[in-house]
């Protein structure tokens, strides 16, 4: 009996499995049927996040207007930054808008100036950004008239300071301020390729303090305060001012053939060096050893390493010894093409005055011709011929110096020294980017070169 219940439970399980789908596999033979499994589908794919942008306009986040248009005056950096890495296309319409791209722009970011050709009417231009499956963001500006040089411009030195530079290309007027707060202003006005400051610190003619343009950025001379004076007086020294900064880390990389002057209250000092930015930007290696080496031949006790972080300032980089103290600040600027390396103002390490100017390492040294300024007050007419360095007052045929360039064994190969034919003990080291030429008095306290530095444009 019971083993008969027991049959009739299994079949009636058997039954029950097979009106629930189980054996619905065969088509028909005979036999017991299998026990069917039917997946559950897959889930789909969470969608992808939506594509956001942020717009910063002169380093503040921007407000569209009431119609989603950006206003942007021209020259002012925009940066639109992307949550997902995207591809950029800009497209100005055929108006007068046009663009100037940053090395900084990358799949997550875009940072760009405009400039507008037109002197009566605003100008749209359209940035849209693309991203994986399909999502799009569009961004509409509209670039307002006006010079593309005016606005505000950080300024290195040849007194060892930085400054701030605002300058107003319509109106011809600016204002320099120095980290104190102190304020000088005036105008400037057309004079032959270039601009000449007027200012109640030159006292008459000549007026040495003129600039050039250049590509975000000037380089010329102006009347800073002599390092150190008490009471304070003035004198016309070199200096480059630019908004061109590298703001990406990974982008310092690079080998620069660097010169320095350096003043204290009793003297006045120079440095020549190669150093190294690497491993992303986060580390500086420079020669300091009292032979000028190429980095990679420099002798490993004279190597000092720092660590390159951030810093507050936009546009600047902390260099940090091993003990976490900073020991200096620099910033890296694209002027026509190359980076170059600035550093001024008061040394946190020796509370002296440094400016300090690298370009790119190079393989040989061209020749050029170039309008420059000094640290003696002087405005040069620079020329280059093989084997000769030139410096010669734009007022008359004069040559104020005549220097014999002779290569350097061990030194960079983009490095020359240059004696003076008269007097060989005025020595000085010369080097150059594609725009912009370097001349530094040797080091040493019985140079008497020291603490000179000339910075031209070249031609």
């Amino acid at each position: 009996m019971r083993a008969n219940i027991r049959t009739a439970l299994a079949a009636a399980v058997v039954l029950g499995l097979a009106g629930c789908g189980g054996g619905g596999g065969g088509g028909g033979g005979g036999g017991g049927l299998p026990i069917g499994f039917v997946p559950a589908p897959a889930p789909a794919p969470p969608a992808a996040a939506e594509l956001k942008l942020t717009v910063e306009i002169a380093g503040s986040v921007a407000t569209p207007d009431g119609a989603g248009t950006y206003s942007v005056r021209p020259g002012q950096e925009v940066v639109v930054k992307a949550s997902d890495s995207v591809a950029w296309a800009a497209s100005g319409g055929g108006g007068t808008a046009t663009l100037i791209q940053d090395v900084d722009t990358g799949a997550t970011q875009w940072v760009s100036r405009f400039a507008n050709s037109s002197k009566t009417d605003a100008a749209s231009y359209k940035l849209e950004a693309s991203a994986s499956e399909g999502r799009t963001k569009q961004v509409n500006f509209a670039v307002q008239t006006g010079s593309y040089d005016n606005g505000d411009y950080m300024v290195f030195a040849a007194n060892g300071s930085r400054q701030k530079l605002h300058i107003d290309f319509d109106a011809k007027t600016y204002d320099v301020t120095d980290a104190a707060g102190d304020k000088t202003s005036g105008t400037f006005s057309a004079n032959g390729t270039g601009w000449v400051f007027s200012n109640s610190r030159v006292p008459g003619i000549p007026n040495n303090a003129t600039f050039l343009t250049l590509k975000d950025s000037f380089a010329g001379g102006f009347p800073f305060a002599v390092p150190f004076s008490s009471p304070v007086t003035y004198k016309n020294a070199p200096f480059i001012a630019t908004r061109a900064f590298v703001t990406t880390q990974a982008k310092l990389d690079g080998t620069y053939d660097r010169a320095r002057v350096d003043y204290t209250s009793a003297d006045r000092e120079s440095a020549i060096a190669q150093i190294r930015i690497s491993d992303g930007g986060t580390v500086m290696k420079q020669c300091v050893d009292q032979k000028i080496y190429r980095i990679e031949n420099c002798p490993s006790g004279s190597v000092a390493t720092t660590a390159v972080a951030a810093d507050t300032e936009a546009g600047l980089w902390t260099l940090k010894d091993t003990s976490g103290a900073v020991v200096g600040k620099f910033g890296i600027a694209m002027v026509e093409g190359d980076k170059i390396y600035l550093s001024a103002g008061t040394s946190t390490a020796l509370a002296n005055q440094v400016m300090a100017i690298g370009v790119p390492a190079a393989a040989t040294y061209a020749d050029f011709n170039a309008s420059g300024w000094a640290t003696d007050g002087d405005i040069n007419l620079s020329t280059v011929s093989p084997g000769l360095y030139s410096l010669t007052a734009p007022g008359g045929p004069g040559i104020t110096k005549s220097l014999t360039l002779a290569t350097i064994v061990d030194a960079p190969a983009g490095m020359r020294i240059a004696f003076d034919r008269a007097d060989a003990s005025q020595q000085y080291f010369a080097m150059r980017s594609s725009k912009l030429d370097v001349l530094i008095g040797t080091r040493g306290p019985s140079s008497p070169t020291r603490g000179y530095l000339h910075i031209g444009v070249i031609q």
